[in-house]
């Protein structure tokens, strides 16, 4: 018997519509469908978070495995590598990058930072800027639009700000993820030499190289606007040089604010000696919001000292604090500035080693008619010097 051909056409309509209605009663669109923040993109968030825990789990075991081959306990580069291959079938890397490891997974383009106890302390997608050293260009390449911030992706873009801080100065501009001058990650090329003798020290050598040995990193000569870290970190600064230090040199009615920043740094200079800024004339102000500075800093020759700032005009500082020891034997050297003259410290607190001619946890010295005022703020770190004040949970200062 012949099927009716018009009947198989209004099954096939009704099927349709059951599986519309279907769809509709379980509350799924065909948007979901397609992605839009839906079932498909849902689906990929589980599946990176689900690559992201197996990923760990291989560190973790790794690490355990790696430390148990060896008499000291700890772990150690080659030991790492081999426990690794042996649970990730030979697609990561591990590289010793000092007091960390960084640890390269092939397949999913992400790298995790491992201390040397084993603990995972950042991870992040390797991101390659197609336009290094270009801060008007996000990291596809892209111009940035009119009036938006400025934006830095890679160590290059650090360096270019640095070599023509002119051009910058009265620019906002934001840092688009950690960095890490130890880290290969953090470099669109970290072997290339074009940069030539950047450091000073009568030899060229790779990027990455330069940037850790002789005068290391020139501090940003002059800002004027705002700089957001966005929560991201600058780790692994390096300068030792003759003149004033900090990841800027000389700021003016400067907001720096979600930035953290670890490192060394050391000078011979009388000058001064921050950070985050070495300093800033009598009339102008330096904000600082939501930083942590964990800097060790050696400036005995210079008049002021500070982990975050070594002399400003008018500081006002919320929500910041300081783990790096400061030393700054003939200077007024603080955890947090070396000298304020007027504002407000609130919320803040040190904890590293401080020491200097006249020191305190959190200001050193502070001189102008109009105090400055200090609240809601701590001091654990210890103080030595000619003339020491802890500052400790201070509501005012006095001298």
């Amino acid at each position: 018997m012949k099927r009716n051909k018009r009947e198989d056409g209004i099954t096939l309509i009704v099927l349709v519509i059951t599986i519309i209605v279907l769809l509709i009663l379980t509350g799924i669109t065909i948007a979901a469908l397609t992605g839009n923040n839906g079932i498909i993109s849902e689906a990929g968030n589980a599946k990176e978070q689900t690559e992201i825990s197996q990923e760990k789990e291989i560190i973790d075991i790794s690490t355990v495995e790696a430390m148990g081959k060896n008499n000291r306990g700890n772990l150690e580069e080659e030991e790492f590598q081999n426990a690794l291959n042996d649970h990730a079938n030979g697609k990561v890397s591990a590289t010793d990058i000092g007091e960390e490891f960084e640890v390269f997974f092939e397949e999913s383009n992400r790298y995790y930072i491992v201390n040397k106890d084993g603990d995972i302390s950042n991870y992040g997608d390797f991101v390659v800027d197609k336009a290094p050293g270009d801060l008007i260009k996000d990291e596809n390449g892209t111009d940035i639009e009119e009036g938006a911030s400025l934006e830095i992706w890679c160590i290059e873009d650090l360096l270019e700000w640095s070599k023509n801080s002119s051009a910058y100065q009265n620019l906002d501009i934001i840092l688009c993820r950690n960095l890490n001058f130890k880290s290969k990650f953090s470099y669109s090329d970290s072997k290339r030499t074009d940069y030539g003798d950047i450091n000073c020290d009568g030899k060229t050598e790779s990027l990455i190289q330069e940037l850790q040995s002789g005068i290391g990193f020139t501090p940003i000569n002059e800002y004027k606007a705002k700089f957001n870290g966005q929560g991201n970190a600058i780790t692994n600064i390096y300068q030792n040089n003759d003149s004033d230090i900090g990841l800027f040199k000389m700021c003016t009615n400067v907001t720096i604010e979600n930035l953290r920043l670890t490192g060394y740094m050391e000078t011979t200079t009388t000058g001064y000696a921050g950070g985050i800024m070495s300093y800033s004339n009598h009339t102008t102000s330096f904000n600082c919001n939501n930083c942590s500075v964990n800097i060790e800093i050696v400036a005995n020759n210079a008049s002021h000292v500070g982990g975050l700032v070594g002399r400003a005009g008018t500081i006002n500082i919320t929500q910041c604090f300081n783990e790096g020891n400061i030393e700054g034997k003939n200077a007024y050297t603080g955890g947090l500035s070396g000298i304020g003259l007027t504002g407000s410290i609130d919320k803040s607190y040190n904890v590293g080693h401080i020491i200097g001619n006249n020191s305190g946890g959190i200001l050193g010295y502070s001189y102008y008619p109009t105090p400055l005022i200090i609240t809601n703020s701590y001091n654990v770190g210890t103080v030595e010097g000619s003339v020491a004040r802890w500052n400790s949970r201070s509501s005012k200062w006095s001298d």
